[in-house]
């Protein structure tokens, strides 16, 4: 009777830590992460409505490879020396000959860094319309493409389309040719906080790593404004604008207000009903507003959290 207990109890122990184990999932970097009301960003598009600049560029092997840099960060050039300064120069150089020789050969096997420019590479990410969209500049030529995230993975489904003007120098041409190329061939990709990040990294099938820095972000229509934090109810509700009858969304600014009508619409904003949202959206003003319609306007930022409630 104690072993049949015994086992028993066994069995009910291991069924428990099955059913944690359940209410456990991996993110992307394989760890456990515990079951939360919200899920963090991460399980949808994280970057919707971002924009980067290309910080640094590490080769296979660590290496880093020239990008271009913004005059402000550029090393001062250094003043031309007086012309006495330069007699004596040479002449000491004549004095010693062989050590000259030595030191200009050695200076001319140093490796001279590509001007490639001030203008930093950048990419941003937008979603208008059901639709997904980067776009950016690559070194002499805008750039655009559509994309999707999968798994945490960023992915173009297209080859970007590119403007046709002329790069000023081969290796300018070089890097924009290598850094379109690369976008099609991103085989891992991670944001150092999926809530709020700061910090882009693409890793290419080469081995090659790609480091972006966050930009100001790109609002609908090119305006910007205040952003601020709302919930969004998992069902719309029906509603009226003027003479007609619709249905809109159900917001509050935080969980203890009874939910409002929003009768306007959230720009970029991919609703799925079922799912109770907690975003973040920048608030703009249109000059000239639709008839019946309201001059506020709603443009997501990201989606911090999200709870699948099922209804």
């Amino acid at each position: 009777m104690t072993r049949t207990r015994s086992l028993r109890t066994l069995a009910l122990a291991a069924l428990c830590a099955s059913l944690a184990a359940c209410a456990s999932s991996y993110n992307g970097r394989n760890d456990v992460v515990p079951a939360a009301r919200f899920q963090p960003a991460e399980a949808s598009d994280y970057l919707t409505q971002t924009a980067w600049e290309l910080a640094r560029w590490t080769s296979v092997g660590g290496a880093p490879r020239a990008i271009p840099t913004p005059a402000t960060a550029r090393p001062a050039t250094a003043a031309p020396l007086p012309a006495a300064t330069r007699k004596m120069s040479a002449a000491a150089a004549a004095k010693t000959g062989k050590a000259a020789s030595r030191s200009a050969s050695s200076a001319a096997a140093k490796p001279v860094t590509p001007d490639l420019g001030s203008r930093p590479l950048t990419i941003a990410f937008t979603h208008a319309q059901g639709q997904r969209r980067i776009n950016g500049f690559a070194g002499c030529n805008s750039y655009s493409a559509d994309y999707t995230v999968a798994n945490g993975l960023l992915i173009l489904t297209a080859q970007p389309a590119a403007t046709m003007m002329a790069c000023a120098s081969p290796a300018t041409s070089a890097l924009e040719r290598d850094y379109l190329a690369g976008l099609t061939r991103i085989v891992a990709s991670s944001v150092d906080n999926y809530g709020s990040p700061t910090r882009l990294t693409l890793t290419l099938d080469n081995g090659d790593i790609l480091d972006f820095a966050r930009r100001q972000d790109p609002a609908a229509g090119g305006q910007m404004g205040a952003t601020k934090l709302v919930y969004v109810n998992a069902q719309r509700a029906p509603c009226s604008t003027g003479v007609m009858q619709t249905t809109c969304y159900q917001v509050r600014d935080n969980e203890s207000q009874p939910w409002q009508l929003w009768y306007g619409e959230i720009a970029g904003f991919d609703y799925r009903p079922g799912v109770i949202y907690r975003i973040s959206v920048t608030e703009t003003t249109d000059a000239n507003p639709p008839q019946d319609a309201i001059a506020t306007r709603w443009v997501l930022d990201r989606i911090v959290e999200r709870q699948v409630v099922g209804y």
